[in-house]
């Protein structure tokens, strides 16, 4: 205890002692005679920093930041000291800065800084405001406890949260800061002032929204206003505001994304002199306002001679059908850079060159002449070397195997740069359904040494496999007492068969060679029961992109609460065999696929009496259907869970052998259990899908479906299992 109290005595009088030393050291310090065209040159003995109110502060931080040193040489005045001042100012520590010198016998001085600390931020709190309002102005601000309270401070706060409130359309919002003596809460809530902090109110006053009436043009002599207003996406006067999902708050961001809207429409014109000479905002009442935009339009332009340089690869003619773009056209810069190398599908003058291995391709349009309202243009083309491909590698496969990004990689050491195909296999190991397409991404990596160019793909797994349980007690169906109801199901997409006889290579499944398997089991008591397995295999062989599954399916359906001992029992039991063999296509090109399915269903019926089937009222028997389908596809979306663009197509032949046709038999004198033994039809299908960006992410979608189920022989009409049903969610009969 006594220590404690001769340590607290010894730094009061040190401070104490320290202030009053230092204030009579400036009273008794000999004056140094400063000579502005000569200074006289001076070796440093000690630098000493002092608060003139004995606040505590680092001295040593502030020496520091000086830069000065003892035993270094200064000229007083010089710019040593000038800039120590300076980088103490830059701390922004202090509100005061004040430097003395007192010179010793041997010629030295000792260097003394004189500074006044800051106030420092106890708290703060908002006046008014919503619970909601507070938290976020809190975050936005990011002020803490004992931060040094500047003029810079005070002015970004304010600026911050009038920000956020003019983004939220207030657009008159106002902000005062009052700032109030520093203080805490006692351990009995009693008030405790603390020196040199400050507590800050945010006193904030939004108003009200204002929204844009109108918008008024001048100098747009060739544009007509709506045309102008049109281009204008995001804030809609009142008085035209047809799209209600549509802002008419006013902010500031936003019109500069319109200002940039209207420049670029002009330029879509020809109008490539265009600019906006000065715009305002003029408040017409409390809440609403009228933006005045001023526009030179100048005058407008076309294309006039076209010309390449450079191009050795390519023929002049060749280039002049892809650019499309003819002597007398509307200048537009934006189509002619689209033309060139911005084209979204890849038909543009650069995709031609990196696809046959010109990466280093640089080409550079340059306006080499106005003549009266046309624009000759020069397109300079720097072909460069053609490059191959050296190392191609790829990362962040987890639990995929490599050999299945293998085959789907379309660029191979040695082969030609292509971009088509780094898009084409980013594209294709999306379609695995294996990895996540928004985090998967490509890192060409050139070296200029060999020509050569290593790309490495960026992977990144995303669960794809399925686990089904659920269960059930109660009624359900033409049940009339209480049933068990459950589905159990487990669906693999990267199941891996080759490791299926190696447990310790299992997580916790087999996993990791794309094949895909598939069980459920699902039972609503004696209503209904279905099994079902699947499997699948991409890649049959091991070496090209042949697809084999193989399907087994039983399900039962009961119509009624009868036994199945009761001889009026209605029931309809079905099952299923089949065998699918699919192949990649590269005619016409290798977007098409063509399969070949054959199955065998067998199907029993029980007292069938008509409805949805449309059976022959009180129908018994085993109907068998034999087929074979032949389907051809061809799929170019661009993303196979959010598509932005391209179609897909798909044309099926289904039928059964016509055995009607050859065994010579009347079916007109046949028992209906005699007729309807073997299942006889054909069956078309036709369906097409086409994605089409609109604006942005907005993309419309037009789908078309045609379905056509025909019979050999009219004595035996259609079979009962195929056919198009119309009603519910739509049309039956398609999957």
């Amino acid at each position: 205890m006594k220590k404690g109290i001769i340590i607290a005595l010894a730094y009061w009088l040190a401070n104490g002692l320290f202030g009053q030393s230092a204030d009579s050291f400036y009273r008794n310090a000999p004056m140094i005679n400063y000579d502005f065209i000569e200074p006289a040159t001076y070796k440093i003995k000690n630098i000493v920093a002092y608060e003139v109110n004995n606040k505590p502060f680092s001295r040593s931080n502030t020496i520091f930041a000086t830069g000065l040193s003892v035993g270094q040489e200064i000229r007083i005045p010089g710019p040593e000291i000038s800039n120590a001042i300076q980088k103490i100012w830059e701390l922004e520590y202090f509100s005061d800065v004040q430097v003395f010198f007192q010179t010793a016998d041997d010629g030295s001085v000792v260097v003394q800084f004189r500074v006044e600390e800051q106030p420092r931020l106890s708290g703060h709190r908002f006046n008014n405001l919503s619970n909601a309002n507070q938290k976020t102005l809190k975050d936005e601000l990011g002020l803490k406890q004992g931060m040094y309270i500047t003029p810079d401070l005070i002015n970004q706060s304010k600026a911050k949260i009038i920000k956020y409130y003019k983004e939220k359309g207030y657009y008159n919002a106002k902000v005062d800061i009052l700032r109030r003596q520093g203080f805490k809460k006692g351990p009995d809530d009693s008030i405790i002032v603390l020196p040199g902090y400050e507590n800050f109110d945010f006193d904030v006053k939004p108003g009200l929204k204002v929204k844009v009436q109108r918008i008024e043009f001048t100098g747009n002599e060739k544009m007509e206003d709506e045309d102008l207003i049109g281009q204008i996406k995001d804030i809609k006067p009142r008085y035209r505001k047809f799209k209600f999902w549509k802002s008419s708050k006013y902010i500031d961001s936003k019109f500069e994304e319109e200002r940039a809207r209207i420049i670029k429409y002009y330029f879509t014109k020809g109008y490539r002199d265009v600019r906006i000479l000065y715009d305002s905002v003029q408040l017409i009442s409390e809440n609403r306002i009228v933006i005045h935009i001023n526009l030179y339009e100048g005058n407008q332009y076309r294309f006039g001679n076209i010309s390449w340089k450079g191009n050795l690869k390519y023929r002049t003619g060749l280039l002049d059908t892809m650019l499309s773009i003819k002597r007398g056209d509307l200048f537009n810069q934006t189509l002619l850079n689209e033309k060139l190398s911005a084209n979204l599908n890849g038909y543009d003058i650069s995709s031609l060159y990196m696809d046959d291995g010109y990466l280093m391709f640089q080409i550079q349009p340059m306006e080499v002449g106005v003549n009266g309202d046309s624009i000759d243009i020069d397109i300079m083309i720097s072909e460069g070397l053609r490059a191959t491909i050296g190392k191609v590698f790829w990362k962040g496969n987890t639990k995929t195997s490599d050999r299945v990004i293998q085959r789907e990689v379309r660029t191979k050491p040695g082969d030609v740069f292509s971009k088509s195909d780094i898009q084409r296999t980013m594209r294709d190991l999306g379609a695995l359904g294996l990895f996540d397409p928004a985090q998967m991404n490509v890192n060409p990596k050139t070296n200029p040494g060999d020509g050569t160019v290593d790309i490495e793909y960026i992977l990144a797994e995303k669960p794809s496999d399925q686990i089904e349980l659920s269960g059930g007690y109660g009624g359900q169906g033409y049940s009339r007492t209480p049933t068990l109801i459950g589905t159990a199901g487990i669906m693999l997409n990267n199941f891996s068969r080759r490791k299926l006889m190696s447990p310790g290579t299992w997580s916790p499944v087999p996993t990791g060679d794309g094949q895909k398997l598939s069980l459920r089991a699902q039972s609503n008591g004696a209503n209904f029961k279905s099994y079902t397995f699947s499997f699948s295999e991409p890649w049959f062989g091991g070496k090209k992109p042949n697809n084999l599954s193989l399907v087994m399916n039983h399900t039962v359906n009961s119509f009624d609460y009868r036994l199945k001992t009761d001889p009026l029992h209605q029931s309809l039991t079905s099952t299923t065999f089949g065998v699918n063999f699919g192949k990649r296509l590269k005619w016409p090109d290798d977007f098409f696929n063509i399969s070949l399915d054959m199955s065998f269903q067998k199907y029993s019926m029980k007292n069938m009496d008509g409805g949805f089937y449309g059976f022959p009222k009180g129908f018994n028997g085993i109907s068998y259907n034999p087929s074979t389908k032949i389907e051809i596809t061809r799929n170019s979306l661009s993303d196979f869970t959010y598509p932005m663009s391209g179609s897909k197509f798909m044309f099926s032949a289904q039928a059964t052998p016509p055995l009607s046709l050859i065994n010579g038999k009347d079916y007109s004198k046949m028992s209906l259990n005699e007729r309807y033994k073997w299942a006889e039809f054909y069956k078309c299908k036709l369906e097409v899908e086409w994605y089409t960006p609109v604006y942005k992410k907005l993309v419309v979608m037009a789908k078309a479906r045609m379905g056509f189920l025909g019979a050999y022989n009219p004595k035996l009409g259609l079979t009962f299992f195929e056919r198009f049903q119309v009603g519910g969610a739509g049309v039956f009969g398609y999957n």
